[in-house]
């Protein structure tokens, strides 16, 4: 009975310790990825006056695909730091003179690794697919409400987008003018790029010497946003190869632009993120129908292996972090910062990279190329117990 109180105060002891560290340590590397990968929608949002409830709604929706990438990340340097605090503090030495073995000091940090594995492969299959597709529909939300805002002159910015379809102006200087009431937009190209069969192509641009933004009465009475070009040109071609030409030189054209409101992404076949894990299955049925039926198959595989991948990773980076804690006692917090870090880039270079080897390039089979990153950790993790635990001995590192 006091054996087994002695084991619970160890193991909690060490969580004590471990568990502020992953949570300091997931929040900092969440915070990082969303304002890397979401500053220029942010920004957007910003400059558009949009209510600070769409930002949070976006950065919420947003932290579907983030956790599963933080969290391993948060396991690896956790880890290292907490067992080379302990280390460097001579903890580990006192437990490991009271007989304590290291797979003992490592039980609750892998106890927590296995509970995490399991939540995160449900989370990663059926929660972040629905914050995916959630997640895309803000962005067009927040991209297509009033576009002409975030205009900037000498570049292509997109006006607004549509199944099958997207829309993008490119003006050469804006002039702020109080005989028209607001901002005169000189010299302008609009270039709709859709789908032409199974070709994505040009299909219209639009030339106009001038433009303004206008608030117009449709005739079913809604109101609307347009840009009302004035002095240009408009050139299209047809799906039959057909081409038009529409000469509004001496009079004005009305571009409408797409309420965000009525943009739904629809979900496509293409679009793995967005599918659960039984959709994916169920796909292949369907994917068998099209004409890219290989890659798309490929893509499917690929994907249902990645989520099992970054899932398992947290017990993987648990075992490296271990051994890797454990090299000198003076190495410190910041030796652990740098080898996390050396690490976690490393990883991700060749996890990410796993697409192009699959699908892009089929050189590897999408299992192989998915698990790539956790074999390699894996011999990593072989390697670093036997050499830092068990003095480079094969039968020591089994005892």
């Amino acid at each position: 009975m006091l054996r087994s109180l002695r084991i619970f105060k160890l193991d909690a002891y060490l969580l004590r310790h471990f568990l502020p560290s992953l949570a300091v340590a997931a929040g900092f590397f969440t915070f990082i990825v969303l304002v890397f990968f979401l500053k220029e929608t942010i920004k957007h949002a910003v400059e558009k006056n949009l209510d600070f409830q769409v930002v949070l709604e976006l950065c919420w929706y947003a932290l579907g695909w983030t956790l599963t990438l933080t969290i391993p990340m948060a396991f690896l340097l956790s880890t290292i730091l907490t067992v080379g605090g302990l280390n460097s503090d001579s903890e580990i030495i006192a437990m490991r003179a009271g007989g304590i073995t290291y797979p003992r000091i490592l039980r609750p940090f892998l106890a927590v690794a296995v509970l995490l594995f399991a939540a995160l492969l449900w989370f990663s299959n059926y929660v972040v697919p629905a914050f995916a597709d959630n997640m895309e529909n803000m962005r067009n939300f927040i991209l297509t409400t009033d576009p002409i805002a975030t205009i900037q002159p000498g570049q292509f910015i997109t006006l607004d987008k549509r199944e099958g379809f997207v829309r993008k102006i490119y003006i050469e200087k804006s002039l702020n003018t109080k005989d028209f009431g607001g901002e005169i937009l000189q010299n302008i190209q609009v270039r709709k790029i859709g789908n032409v069969g199974s070709i994505r192509q040009l299909t219209e641009i639009i030339i106009a010497q001038e433009g303004r933004k206008i608030l117009k009465q449709t005739p079913q009475g809604e109101w609307v946003k347009a840009l009302r070009l004035t002095r240009g040109y408009l050139f299209s071609t047809g799906s039959d190869g057909t081409f038009q030409r529409v000469d509004f030189s001496g009079g004005m054209f009305d571009l409408n632009i797409q309420e965000p409101e009525k943009i739904k992404k629809m979900k496509r076949i293409e679009d793995m993120g967005s599918l659960t894990l039984p959709q994916l299955y169920q796909a292949f049925d369907t994917i068998k129908q099209y004409p890219e039926a290989e890659m798309l198959t490929r893509k499917a595989h690929l994907e249902i292996h990645k989520r099992l991948a970054l899932s398992f990773s947290v017990i993987l980076f648990v075992l490296v972090g271990f051994p890797l804690a454990i090299v000198n006692r003076r190495s410190g917090k910041g030796m652990g910062l740098g080898v996390s870090v050396i690490f976690i880039f490393a990883y991700f270079a060749l996890f990410l990279s796993a697409e192009t080897f699959s699908v892009s390039r089929p050189i590897l089979a999408p299992w192989l190329a998915a698990h790539a990153a956790n074999i390699l950790m894996a011999i990593g993790a072989f390697y670093f117990s036997v050499s830092r635990l068990a003095e480079k001995s094969i039968r020591n590192f089994w005892r």
